[in-house]
């Protein structure tokens, strides 16, 4: 009987950003070699956590996100180990502000 190799923990590199109108947020999720069936994803109105693995790595990670979201309107496809997730905004990006960098 093989004996199982025991997975590495790691946090995911992620990205998220908003759409040019700040009507939906994108959440770009670095998963190589996961395939879809081992990935466990949970939205919620203001966070996500994720969870999934391949062979040899478990990711683990909870995140907040930037405003208020429609979790029921999320979409999510894995292309080859990323995971991009897109999600409305409830109401836009209306509690943000620009800040001049000087």
């Amino acid at each position: 009987m093989k004996s199982p190799v025991p997975r590495i923990i790691k946090t995911p590199i992620i990205a998220m950003y908003h759409d040019d109108k700040h009507e939906s947020l994108t959440i770009e999720v670095e998963l190589p070699d996961v395939m879809d069936e081992h990935i466990t994803l949970v939205v919620h109105e203001n966070s996500f956590y994720i969870k999934a693995y391949s062979e040899t790595v478990e990711y683990l990670g909870s995140f907040f996100l930037d405003g208020p979201v429609d979790p029921e309107e999320a979409i999510a496809v894995n292309n080859n180990g990323m995971l991009t997730i897109k999600v409305p905004y409830k109401e836009g990006f209306v509690c943000a502000r620009y800040v001049p960098i000087d």
